[in-house]
């Protein structure tokens, strides 16, 4: 575990392998980070996803979701979300504002090809999403490549804390080259 940050860019990278290791990773915190969007009541929305993808160079992310699940409806009406990291072992909590994008069809048909048929199920289930059932087990969920979406998040911010022997907290922006800056924590 690191003690304490004095160097901005070693935070940065730091951080950011963390994230990448949560693709590879099926252990690591960061495989199951928490998605914030703006629901349609205004309100906010918090689910845990799974990272599938996580490019540094491009400032980018990706999570797999049905189409039909309210959160695409919240994007499609907000792209605005935050996601949020927290690495009990490291006490770094990595929050991220981003701006989403919803790709679909023969954009993701690559990414449907490598997915395991056990694990296509859950892209299409029937009822869809949310819709209120009878009973517990009172659905369906038949793999269904048309209901197959990928979100990519696209980063605009990141908000690094790290709870060490002293407490260090940074703020790294893309409009500023991602050189990042000391914040008090």
């Amino acid at each position: 575990m690191k003690k304490e940050f004095d160097d901005l860019k070693e935070m940065h990278e730091y951080a950011w392998r963390l994230i990448v290791r949560g693709t590879l990773d099926k252990k690591s915190p960061a495989r199951h980070p928490t998605l914030g969007t703006i629901g349609i009541s205004g309100m906010p929305e918090l689910r845990t996803v799974v990272l599938r993808a996580a490019n540094q160079n491009e400032s980018n992310l990706e999570v797999h979701t049905d189409v039909a699940s309210k959160k695409i409806e919240e994007l499609k009406w907000n792209s605005n979300v935050g996601i949020h990291f927290w690495f009990p072992s490291k006490k770094l909590q990595i929050r991220i504002k981003a701006t989403s994008e919803i790709k679909i069809g023969n954009l993701v048909k690559k990414e449907w090809e490598k997915i395991p048929n056990i694990s296509r199920i859950s892209y299409g289930t029937m009822p869809t999403p949310g819709t209120k059932i009878q009973s517990s087990f009172a659905y369906e969920k038949p793999a269904n490549f048309e209901r197959f979406c990928i979100i990519k998040i696209n980063i605009n911010e990141m908000d690094l804390t790290h709870l060490g022997a002293r407490h260090t907290r940074a703020l790294f922006a893309k409009n500023n080259q991602w050189c990042g800056c000391w914040l008090a924590p």
